[in-house]
């Protein structure tokens, strides 16, 4: 009796043999090209491996060369790695979860230049632009935009980008009082029909004719009918001096929007005047325009960073009770002692390559579900004493656990040498950076950060023609201690900037023995092109004042006409009275009796 079938054997062995070489010649390739293609989806930006190699027995997989394209600059990586290891948990693979006990992280360099352009992938729309034009306009200082085109724009230039409030308010005010004008024109169509007028005066005349005759037996009647008459009358008055009352209040209105409107040029002048004119208290907006552009750049790259990694790690919910239906039951769970996301880095150590400089780090209990996981993800860098700085720490939190996330970053560099940042400007000293920036329901920004440079030797290069640039470039190299604050609030997709330096008052210096005289005809200009531009918006909106001004003697004409129909009507009356000697009524009339 055969123990084995050896054919049967062999059979296993060479299928076992033909899929362990299949894995060793094509399992690393597979990995490799799959997270490269689902990463780059994933991350909507390309995604490169120069080279991936698995350990099924030591559950471990190390990959080199790893670059994260930036989506806005296909020239430039985001986020690159000298290479990386990963140590899994087997075990936990087979629950398709996908826990990582430790990583090792190497050589991790931000915003590095490629060597080729990277491509989106399919589906993705490009948001890319060229970065190559902006850097050749900057002067590259830490913090601080370029100083070409520092020049006064012309008044003309100004209003081109400019919205004036006089003209929106103006043309406001003119629909306003020509709205009102129609609403009378209408009223006196309607309420004060010029026929109405000519059918009192030929019932008057009707009635005055009627009672010519003298005939006694007509006189009751011509009394009545001279009495109804006298009550139409009246109440037309009535009416119109209501009317008056009414259209009194409209005018005052619209008086009081014209008259608003008297001072909102000056109003557009003094601001746009503070905005663009170089007088010594402009320095703070040049401050401003110098530090912001920068500064945004760099940030709108930490925003998009962020918004790209955040989704990935808070993915996911904390277990629903389920609704117990009778007859149906529901699934219990047997306690876990430790609960797994999907994804979990227990621990890595990291390596960041800053100024050409290594620091160390590491980063714990980083999740895609930290409400399963209870802990929010850390990261941190510390260095100590070297060629760069005295001391750096950078520590980070990213909170996710409660039902308000909090993610917040501390930021603490002392003793920066800045001849090493690779600035061309910067010859010496050194700066002190500290700060913090939470973001909460990883959107809303508050933070602040303050930067003060010591011993600071600048050397800005001379711009041609540009005599203001030139000038504050030559009082800026003539410092050596800068300081600098930004406050950051908004959300993510609104931000805003406030900028502190003591730069503002050597800036507004520099401006004030440059300017001189220069201001006066700048302001001259300003307020002549204000006033030409919103000229014919103030004169419409006076002529149609004007206009509804003019509804006020339709009014008074009307009421004099009627005031003596009334007249004549009481006095035709009372005539008729007296000739037949008949005692008086009240109003003129007489009874005939």
């Amino acid at each position: 009796m055969k123990l084995f079938r050896w054919q049967g054997v062999l059979a296993f062995a060479l299928i076992g043999g033909l899929v362990g070489v299949f894995l060793i010649l094509f399992l690393d390739g597979m990995i490799k090209r799959g997270i490269e293609e689902k990463g780059s989806m994933a991350a909507k930006t390309q995604i490169d491996i120069a080279s991936l190699s698995t350990s099924l027995f030591a559950q471990s997989v190390a990959l080199t060369g790893i670059e994260v394209a930036n989506p806005d600059n296909n020239m430039e990586n985001l986020l690159q790695f000298e290479n990386l290891s990963l140590d899994l948990d087997g075990a936990q693979a087979i629950s398709r979860k996908i826990i990582i006990d430790e990583l090792q992280a190497h050589g991790i360099r931000l915003n590095q230049k490629r060597t080729q352009p990277a491509e989106l992938p399919d589906g993705v729309e490009s948001t890319q632009r060229s970065k190559q034009e902006n850097s050749a306009n900057q002067t590259g200082l830490p913090g601080l935009g370029g100083l070409d085109g520092l020049s006064m724009k012309s008044p003309e230039e100004i209003l081109k980008s400019e919205k004036l409030e006089t003209l929106e308010a103006g043309n406001r005010a003119k629909k306003v009082i020509d709205d009102l004008k129609a609403k009378w024109e209408n009223k006196f169509a309607t309420d004060l029909n010029p026929n109405a007028l000519e059918e009192t005066k030929k019932k008057l005349a009707e009635l005055q004719n009627k009672v010519k005759g003298g005939n006694l037996a007509d006189i009751p009647n011509a009394l009545k009918e001279f009495q109804t008459l006298q009550k139409d009358i009246q109440s037309q008055i009535d009416r119109i001096t209501s009317m008056k009352s009414e259209l009194e209040k409209d005018v005052q209105m619209a008086k009081q929007q014209v008259a608003e409107l008297k001072n909102l040029p000056q109003k557009d002048f003094e601001r746009l005047k503070n905005k663009y004119s170089m007088n010594p208290e402009g320095g703070k907006n040049i401050l401003g325009s110098m530090l912001e552009g920068p500064l945004k750049e760099k940030l709108d790259k930490a925003w998009k960073a962020y918004k790209m990694i955040s989704p990935y790690l808070n993915r996911g919910k904390s277990p629903e009770e389920q609704e117990y239906v009778r007859g149906k039951g529901i699934d219990i769970s047997f306690a876990k002692a430790s609960p797994y996301p999907d994804f979990l880095l227990r621990h890595g150590d990291l390596s960041l390559i800053l100024f050409n400089t290594e620091v160390k780090g590491e980063v714990k209990d980083l999740s895609d579900n930290q409400k399963v996981y209870g802990k929010p993800a850390q990261m941190n860098f510390h260095s100590s004493k070297n060629e760069v700085f005295n001391s750096f720490a950078l520590d980070v939190m990213m909170d996710k656990t409660g039902p308000q996330s909090q993610d917040k970053l501390v930021l603490d560099v002392q003793g920066l040498s800045l001849k090493n940042t690779g600035t061309q400007e910067l010859k010496g000293g050194s700066a002190a950076v500290t700060g913090q920036l939470t973001i909460t329901d990883e959107n809303n920004l508050n933070g602040n950060f303050k930067a003060a440079l010591d011993n600071v030797s600048l050397s800005i290069p001379e711009q041609k023609g540009n005599e203001l640039a030139n000038t504050i470039a030559q009082s800026l190299s003539t410092i050596d201690r800068i300081n600098i604050s930004v406050g950051i609030s908004g959300t993510i997709e609104n931000y805003q900037l406030d900028i502190k330096s003591n730069l503002s008052e050597i800036i507004s210096k520099a401006i004030k023995n440059v300017i001189g005289d220069k201001m006066k005809g700048f302001e001259s200009s300003l307020m002549s092109a204000i006033q030409s531009q919103t000229g014919d918006v103030l004169s419409g909106a006076d002529g149609s004042l004007s206009g509804l001004l003019g509804q006020n003697k339709t009014l008074n004409d009307s009421g004099s006409a009627y005031d003596g129909l009334l007249g004549q009507a009481q006095g035709g009356a009372d005539g008729l009275g007296k000739s037949k000697g008949l005692p008086s009524l009240p109003g003129g009339f007489k009874l005939p009796f």
